[in-house]
């Protein structure tokens, strides 16, 4: 049997992220798997690093979209809005990647993904609607995303300082299944 960090290793490459300096919420849920299974197989852990990833998206989804209602007044979500959704081309890579609008990403990070879940839903907002969101109440731009101490955060271009944050794109996450409350990741399964 393997030792965590050569299992750690070997998934890691498993999914192309081998020498890649992953948040520590990503190697903390990868600790808890090699807990809680053991030295299981790199298809199992692809798949679950895409399940995963995805579960995020959604709860993100949730969260951002419930925001991008209530600032604009426009509907993002029902039948006619289907942008989020995922691929598995094994010619593309081992884990699948998520995909909101134009915007795609495959690393079950919290800041990452909400950042993705974040420009989609901007996206769409802007080509559906023409309507700018979200937009900076001091300087009346419209937001970027940016990355601020690991979390996905709005910024403004404008001001003298060259920008600055606006808010955390979000603040509260919800967990995403098969997260253990206390712990704050889990299997996934």
């Amino acid at each position: 049997m393997a030792n965590f960090s050569d299992w750690q290793d070997r998934m890691l490459r498993a999914v192309w992220r081998q020498g890649e300096n992953l948040p520590e919420e990503v190697l903390v849920w990868m600790s808890e798997l090699y807990d809680e299974f053991g030295d299981m197989p790199e298809s199992e852990f692809c798949e679950l690093w895409t399940a995963r990833t995805f579960c995020m998206a959604r709860a993100a989804f949730e969260v951002i979209g419930r925001s991008a209602e209530e600032e604009t007044g426009k509907e993002v979500t029902g039948e006619e809005f289907c942008y989020i959704d995922y691929s598995r081309d094994p010619e593309q890579g081992p884990v699948g990647v998520v995909r909101i609008k134009s915007v795609e990403v495959s690393t079950p990070d919290r800041a990452e993904v909400a950042g993705a879940v974040a420009e989609g839903l901007q996206e769409f907002i802007m080509s559906h609607y023409r309507v700018v969101w979200p937009v900076c109440g001091r300087h009346g731009h419209g937001l970027h995303v940016g990355y601020a101490r690991e979390s996905a955060v709005w910024k403004c271009e404008g001001g003298d300082a060259g920008g600055h944050v606006v808010r955390a794109i979000d603040p509260a996450p919800p967990q995403a299944p098969g997260q253990s409350p206390s712990r704050g990741s889990g299997s996934g399964r």
